[in-house]
Parts: C-alpha cells; structure tokens; sequence
C-alpha cells in the first residue's frame, strides 16, 4: 500500500513551510546554532546555521520517504492509520525545528513542556494506531 496522494500533499507542506521557516529566519540565526539540548534545556551540541536550517527538513523528506517504504512493505489494516502516522511525525518534527529555531532567536522555551507534549504526542500516535489496527499487546 502505498500513502495517499493527501498524506503526501500535506507532508510536503509541512517539509516545504518547515524549510521556508529556516530560510527567513536565517539572517537572525547565530553563527552556532544549538540543535540538541538536554532534558533540563542546556544546550550539547551545535552547528553552523546553514546546517541547522536544512538538516530537519532533510530528515523529514528522508522519514517520509521511509515511511512511504514501510507503508508498501508491512500495510496497516486501515489506510487511515498510516495517515494519521505520516502526518503526526511530519507535525512532531515542524514543530520541533521551530522550537529550536525560536530557541536559537532568544525565545524562551519551556523544555519541560516540551518534553510533555512529546510524551503526549508519543502516547496519543501509539495509542491510535493500536486501538485502529486492532493489536492486541497483552
């Protein structure tokens, strides 16, 4: 099964206003763009900004792409359930180059909700996609 022409379509929006987000903001981004921080917010590891601009959307073009392989090679019972799968990550990761970003431009981030709404994000995904394919994990 391969993703549906829509999952596609609003994936690549996602990549392409992602991108977009890195290219404005890239003559206010320091030379040394944070790009990793640990859980406490405490920056552990930079880059040049040209790197922190396009690494995430990179990364999302290359986890669509996987995922549109694993979509072919193991299909979901439901086609809604690799949908909803594709467009979360895709979301999951728009927002985490804009947390980063906005991090790097002075703007505070509270990493203590950022880890939140991942843990949220993480439990609301697995759980639609068990509930929708009917795993039974006990």
């Amino acid at each position: 099964m391969r993703l549906d022409r829509r999952t596609v379509s609003v994936s690549a929006l996602l990549i392409a206003l992602t991108a977009l987000a890195g290219v404005v903001l890239y003559p206010r981004l320091p030379a040394k763009v944070a790009i990793h921080f640990s859980a406490s917010g405490t920056p552990d590891n930079y880059v040049s900004k040209a790197v922190a601009v396009t690494l995430l959307p990179a990364l999302m073009l290359a986890t669509l792409c996987l995922i549109e392989v694993a979509m072919r090679a193991d299909p979901p019972d439901d086609p809604r359930t690799g949908a909803v799968v594709t467009v979360a990550t895709m979301a999951l990761m728009a927002a985490v180059h804009g947390l980063v970003l906005a991090w790097n431009l002075s703007y505070p981030v509270p990493f203590d909700l950022v880890l939140l709404g991942v843990a949220v994000w993480t439990v609301a995904v697995c759980g639609y996609a068990v509930r929708r394919e009917g795993l039974n994990l006990g």
